[in-house]
């Protein structure tokens, strides 16, 4: 189990809360993700430490513990910049943790494959790793359902059935090589959801881009009319053309950065400012719907006014589409406070 920590990690930082893509964004627009992830990596690490973890291990666990709960007050005090230093410290303190584990299970592996059977008869009961093994891929499986990634965890559970009776009928030194069976699939498992979970992060930046694309017609259209300067109108269309030829997550994110830039520079009639707001909440809508335990049929109410202020606003009906995108921006609050 110890061998495949850093790659648990890996999946808790790569999913953070909003579907991946919008990662760096969401962590800037609410911060209190930056405490999920670091208790979620947090649970992760204590999952890995028995009793028989060296000293240095338990001594660097409490720290992290410390620095997340330092986090955690930070964040109650709104001092975001103390939070962040709190979570970098936290999950580099993990991280060393998962190196120890690593070389601790790597040795413990090369001792195993010269002992003999009868040595492997007298080990110790491997309940406690089996628990361990059986949580992370539970783990596992919430992972892949919140993604859709078709997996098959049949053979796991069918090893995991071998290895209790076993346990039972004490032949611990067969439940280890079981167990050691478990550990390979895991890491085949983990490979094949990694590979999975960037094609929908992939598609996932496509649709967004999509979204953005289509204001961003409209944003420049109304430019043109306005009259304001062809640099900026180039600049924009420059922006458009990036943004509309690339499906890498990171480099969407900062084409939408530069051209949130360019919008500040125009001055904005009611129309454009309209459109700026409608933005903001669309993506503000489409990070609530990458959150766990989020309402659907409220995220699915929110998108149909979110259309309807869209139609108003085609139709030049700047006071409706105005006191629609209002009441839009309280329901969006509810949601978030309700979460």
């Amino acid at each position: 189990m110890k061998t495949i920590v850093t790659f648990g990690l890996f999946v808790l930082v790569a999913s953070m809360a909003l579907g991946g893509m919008t990662s760096n964004v969401s962590a800037a627009e609410d911060p209190a993700i930056l405490l999920k992830i670091a208790k979620r990596a947090q649970v992760q690490i204590q999952n890995q430490i028995s009793d028989d973890s060296s000293e240095k291990i338990k001594m660097l666990f409490e720290d992290g513990t410390q620095k997340v709960n330092s986090l955690e007050k930070s964040l109650e005090s709104d001092d975001v910049s103390s939070a962040k230093k709190h979570f970098l410290s936290a999950m580099k303190i993990f991280k060393e943790i998962s190196r120890h584990l690593t070389t601790t299970d790597s040795s413990s592996n090369v001792a195993s494959q010269t002992e003999s059977a009868s040595v492997r008869d007298t080990v110790r009961n491997p309940s406690n790793d089996l628990q361990r093994l059986q949580a992370y891929v539970d783990n596992l499986k919430t992972i892949a359902n919140k993604h859709n990634a078709s997996i098959d965890f049949s053979q796991l559970d069918t090893l995991f059935d071998e290895a209790k009776q076993q346990i039972k009928d004490r032949q611990f030194g067969d439940a280890l090589n079981t167990l050691h069976k478990i550990k390979e699939i895991i890491t085949d498992t983990n490979q094949e959801l990694r590979e999975k979970a960037s094609k929908q992060e992939s598609q996932r930046a496509k649709e967004y881009a999509q979204k953005y694309l289509e204001q961003l017609d409209r944003l420049i259209e109304n430019a043109k009319k306005q009259g304001i300067s062809d640099e900026i109108i180039e600049k924009l269309e420059y922006a458009r053309e990036n943004l509309s030829s690339t499906d890498d997550p990171r480099q969407i994110i900062e084409e939408i950065k530069k051209i949130i830039s360019l919008k500040n520079q125009f001055d904005l009639t009611e129309h454009d400012g309209l459109e700026s707001r409608i933005l903001q909440v669309e993506k503000t809508l489409y990070r609530l719907s990458q959150i766990d335990g989020v309402d659907v049929d409220a995220i699915s109410d929110a998108r149909d006014a979110l259309q309807n202020i869209k139609e108003n606003l085609n139709n030049v009906e700047f006071e409706t589409s105005n006191e629609l995108l209002r009441d839009l921006t309280k329901q969006l609050a509810e949601i978030k406070n309700s979460l």
